[in-house]
């Protein structure tokens, strides 16, 4: 094989960047931004999940880094769960109206890890 050859058969290869199975679901998520005085929680759901962040839906946008406190609503606790996130990306998914937040998980007991991993082996992708 030619180099032009190994060139376009590695460029033609589809790496998946993911290290971790994703959930497609809307699970209850409340989020609030660390900082500041008084945290006031909004309340949405995720797109998706997985051991090590989510996406969900925001009505604002955050900036890259930011650093969220979010409540979290698990089928296998009676509670919700708390851990803290640094957001990846916020983009536009309605005019002015909702945001689609993509964030990694930061702080996270290995309890509730476990949880999602047991989720993502049952209905992840």
């Amino acid at each position: 094989m030619d180099n032009k050859q190994e060139e376009r058969q590695r460029s033609n290869m589809k790496f998946e960047r993911r290290r971790f199975k994703r959930i497609d679901g809307n699970y209850v998520v409340s989020y609030a931004y660390i900082e500041g005085e008084g945290l006031k929680f909004d309340v949405s759901q995720t797109k998706n999940l997985s051991e090590g962040g989510l996406l969900f839906i925001a009505d604002r946008a955050f900036e890259r880094d930011s650093i969220l406190k979010i409540k979290l609503r698990l089928p296998e606790f009676s509670d919700y769960v708390i851990v803290k996130v640094k957001v990846i990306t916020s983009h536009k998914l309605t005019k002015g109206m909702m945001y689609g937040v993509s964030a990694r998980f930061i702080e996270v007991e290995q309890n509730v890890k476990d949880a999602i991993k047991r989720l993502a082996e049952e209905h992840g992708q």
